[in-house]
């Protein structure tokens, strides 16, 4: 009995969390969302990538002296392109 209990509470974990990582909202059944909705999210979940990479270039620039400065300029670069695309679905969606 033990092990049937254990079993449904790891599908609900791995629920809630597949659900999180889709909708970015804690739920066992998120609302549907719209396709902008889900357009904006992930577009902020690619911004944050986009400004991890780039902290993390320019933390291995500090720590080994390499240049980083092409690296950085492309990351740089994508992430306006998604800052405007991330506006564009904004205004869209309101």
């Amino acid at each position: 009995m033990k092990k049937v209990i254990l079993l449904v509470v790891a599908v609900v974990a791995a629920w809630l969390g597949i659900n999180y990582a889709r909708t970015g909202k804690l739920a066992l059944f998120p609302s549907a969302a719209n396709p902008t909705e889900q357009r904006v999210h992930e577009l902020e979940h690619e911004l944050a990538a986009i400004e991890s990479q780039i902290q993390s270039a320019g933390r291995a620039a500090g720590m080994t002296g390499m240049d980083t400065t092409g690296d950085v300029a492309s990351l740089t670069a994508k992430k306006a392109q998604i800052e405007k695309e991330l506006a564009d679905a904004r205004k869209s969606g309101h």
